[in-house]
């Protein structure tokens, strides 16, 4: 493995003994410390320094990295493939190179797909400063109507978009996947999860479905081979959760969702939460057939049908829902520096003091002069002799 030094920013080699030890940099001489984990800041994989740790998942690790040749920060996922078949890590290889070549404003940019010294394998991806939409779900527990069907759409298009170039499946829909970005909806992961749910097999196995199977499509279950009509489904369950704020099935075991996403009807949205437009229940409906030729045939048509949803319902049937509202999420938020992820930061002291003066830096001495009440005495006194000098004049002049 190999380490740069905190001293002089040299890159030297170590060894897998040495983590948590000091040893003398080969560029400057001055001692640095090796971690004491494979994967932490100041490791270095291939062309990427690993900054710090900002998320993990089923599939890995994801930490804010600077690459080195183009020095710029990525998100880099370092990946967990020790238990899987040769053939199973040749097809991840292959669709995360596909996926790299996808540019679409609605999905996150993978930039490159590598096995690193010791068999690491790492993609490295588009660094992006938002949150996902379970972040968002934890909290605001649902989302506005028009805001779900709005993020919706966008995801349809990013999938319409990776099936139409790449013929690549998603095949792991769900709110964890989907990240907001100011007003824009973007889409995660697109080229890892057919890896991810190569254990599909059986239902009977509580260990046998990895992620999250509260949105997974029937044909998934039951290993049947899936095309883009089964991300339909996973968005469908996807937009059940957003304006619910419940799952479309829901249950204790993952055999019992399994059993539920292959035999129980689903229950109307509407009939959860009534300000629920019956048009909205109707489009997850067909989203949600348990057929896949039951469900949209493209994408397309999709999207079409979602727009078309959008503009039957008016706008004060969903306005005073509350909810997330995209083009406010930036106005609530302040970016973490150089980060990755968004922090809530309340405002205080001279910081709120300038922003309710539109970013005028005003000085303590300054803001003090502004707010300052010890001399209204004088200036209404002052008003008050100004006033009567006022009618005094106006007088003279009318003898005048």
């Amino acid at each position: 493995m190999k380490v740069q030094c905190e001293s002089c920013f040299g890159v030297n080699a170590v060894d897998e003994a040495d983590l948590g030890e000091y040893l003398q940099c080969g560029h400057c001489g001055e001692a640095f410390l090796v971690p004491d984990e494979r994967f932490a800041p100041g490791v270095v994989i291939d062309d990427y320094i690993i900054e710090k740790k900002i998320g993990q998942g089923g599939m890995g690790i994801v930490f804010r990295a600077l690459q080195i040749s183009l020095d710029r920060y990525v998100a880099l996922k370092i990946l967990m493939l020790d238990n899987q078949s040769q053939d199973a890590v040749i097809d991840f290889v292959r669709e995360a190179r596909a996926s790299a070549k996808l540019h679409h404003q609605n999905i996150v940019q993978a930039y490159a797909v590598g096995q690193a010294d010791g068999g690491v394998y790492y993609l490295a991806m588009e660094l992006v400063n938002g949150q996902t939409l379970k972040e968002i779900l934890d909290v605001e527990k649902k989302i506005t109507v028009d805001t779900a069907l709005n993020i919706t759409k966008q995801v349809s298009d990013a999938l319409s978009y990776a099936w139409a170039q790449q013929k690549l499946v998603h095949r792991d829909i769900k709110p964890d996947n989907i990240m907001v970005v100011d007003d824009m909806a973007k889409l995660m992961d697109l080229g890892l999860s057919r890896f991810a749910n190569d254990k599909l097999e059986s239902t009977d196995d509580e260990d046998s479905i990895m992620g999250t199977p509260q949105y997974i499509s029937p044909e998934q279950l039951i290993g049947s081979e899936m095309d883009f009509r089964g991300d339909i489904y996973s968005l469908g369950a996807t937009l059940y959760h957003f304006v619910t704020g419940e799952f479309a099935f829901g249950g204790t075991s993952v055999t019992e969702i399994a059993r539920k996403h292959l035999q129980e009807p689903l229950r109307p949205a509407h009939d959860l939460d009534s300000t629920i437009p019956p048009q909205v229940s109707k489009l997850l409906d067909r989203m949600m057939e348990k057929q896949p030729e039951d469900r949209f045939q493209s994408m397309q048509d999709l999207s079409k049908e979602i727009e078309k949803t959008r503009k039957a319902i008016s706008t004060s049937t969903t306005s005073t829902k509350r909810g997330l509202h995209l083009r406010s999420s930036s106005s609530r938020r302040r970016n973490v520096e150089g980060g990755g992820r968004v922090a809530h930061r309340p405002v205080r002291g001279e910081t709120r003091a300038r922003a309710r003066a539109g970013a005028v830096a005003l000085s303590p001495e300054e803001l003090k002069s502004y707010t300052d009440t010890s001399g209204h005495g004088k200036l209404k006194a002052l008003s008050v002799v100004c006033f009567a000098a006022t009618i005094i004049l106006a007088l003279v002049m009318l003898v005048i």
